[in-house]
C-alpha cells in the first residue's frame, strides 16, 4: 500500500463513528421578549414555538396535533403560571428538528394554547428537554439560539451552578429590598415569561402596589408587586427590579435579555455574561384594572 494512504487510513481508524455534531445556531424572532422558533415535527413544515424553559416537557398546541395527525392519549392535568389547573393530553414520541438540530421528545404534551393569555397564539413549546439534551445559549442581542453536545462543549467564563430538579431549571438568587431585608432563594428558570424576578418576599418591599400576574397558562389573578432593591446572580447585580409575588419564585425574559445565557444543565452550570441591556431599567407593571 502507497505509505500516505495507509497514514490516512490509520486516521480514519482513530476517528470514532459517534463522533459529537459541531454546534448549530438558529436565528429567532422575539415578541415581548419572548423567543420564538421554527421547528418541524416529524418533517412537518416549519411550526412556531415558544422556547420555554419552565416547561418541563415540549408541549404542542392542540389544534397543531389535530392537524400533525398525532395520537392524542391519557388526559390529565397540569398547572401554570395562573391559578387552577389546566387540561392536557398526553401523545407518541415526537422528532423535532430546530434548524438541522434534532430533539426526540419522549413524553410530549398536548394542550390548548389558545388559552395562553398575554402572547399570541402559537403551536408550541420548546421545554426543558432541549435543555437537558443540549448544552444551550441564547443570545438576545444577536437573536440566536446555539445548541451544542455538552460532552465536547468548551465552557468560557466562571460557572454560575444551575440545578436540575424535576425537569425544571433553578438559579439561587440574592434578592434584597430597600428596607435592608435581604434573603437568597432558588429561583425557576422560565424563558417562557416575560417577567423579570416574581418572589413573595415582595409583598415585605416598601415600594408595592397591586397588578395582574400569573398571565400564561391558567387563571390569571390580582396581588401585590414591588420592588426590590436589587437582584443578584452569581457575581451579577441588577438594580431596582420591580417583580410580582409568587409561592413559587420564578425569573422570566426580563431578567435574561440582559445576558448571552449559556445553559449547561448535564453539568450543573450557567454561564452569563452582561449584553448592552444589562443597565436598562426594569419596567413597573400596570396597575390592575388596566
Amino acid at each position: 500500500m502507497n505509505p500516505s494512504r495507509f497514514v490516512l487510513a490509520l486516521l480514519l481508524l482513530a476517528v470514532p463513528a459517534h463522533a459529537a455534531a459541531p454546534a448549530r445556531t438558529v436565528y429567532f424572532t422575539t415578541e415581548d421578549k419572548l423567543v420564538f422558533l421554527e421547528v418541524r415535527v416529524n418533517g412537518s413544515r416549519p411550526l412556531t414555538f415558544i422556547l420555554d424553559s419552565g416547561a418541563p416537557h415540549t408541549v404542542v398546541d392542540s389544534t397543531a396535533a389535530v392537524n400533525l395527525g398525532l395520537s392524542l392519549l391519557a388526559p390529565d392535568h397540569t398547572t401554570g403560571a395562573g391559578k387552577g389547573s389546566v387540561s392536557r393530553l398526553h401523545t407518541t414520541p415526537l422528532d423535532l428538528a430546530i434548524g438541522e438540530v434534532p430533539l426526540s421528545v419522549e413524553d410530549p404534551w398536548v394542550i390548548d394554547l389558545g388559552q395562553v393569555g398575554g402572547i399570541r397564539h402559537v403551536d408550541g413549546l420548546i421545554g426543558a428537554d432541549l435543555f437537558e439534551r443540549y448544552v444551550v445559549t441564547l443570545d438576545p442581542v444577536r437573536q440566536t439560539l446555539t445548541m451544542a453536545d455538552p460532552s465536547t462543549f468548551k465552557a468560557k467564563g466562571p460557572p454560575i451552578p444551575l440545578i436540575v430538579d424535576q425537569d425544571r431549571l433553578y438559579v439561587n438568587m440574592t434578592l434584597t429590598l430597600s428596607n435592608g431585608v435581604s434573603e437568597t432563594h432558588r429561583v425557576r428558570i422560565d424563558t417562557g415569561s416575560a417577567d423579570a424576578v416574581s418572589d413573595n418576599l415582595v409583598r415585605r418591599s416598601p415600594e408595592h402596589r397591586k397588578a395582574t400576574q400569573g398571565v400564561g397558562l391558567g387563571q390569571s389573578y390580582v396581588d401585590e408587586s414591588g420592588v426590590f432593591e436589587s437582584v443578584r446572580i452569581g457575581p451579577h447585580t441588577i438594580h431596582r427590579s420591580w417583580g410580582a409575588s409568587n409561592d413559587h419564585p420564578a425569573a422570566g425574559m426580563e431578567i435574561f435579555r440582559r445576558f448571552t445565557s449559556t445553559f449547561d444543565a448535564s453539568h450543573g452550570r450557567l454561564f452569563l455574561a452582561p449584553n448592552r441591556h444589562f443597565h436598562e431599567p426594569v419596567p413597573a407593571p400596570a396597575p390592575a384594572g388596566r
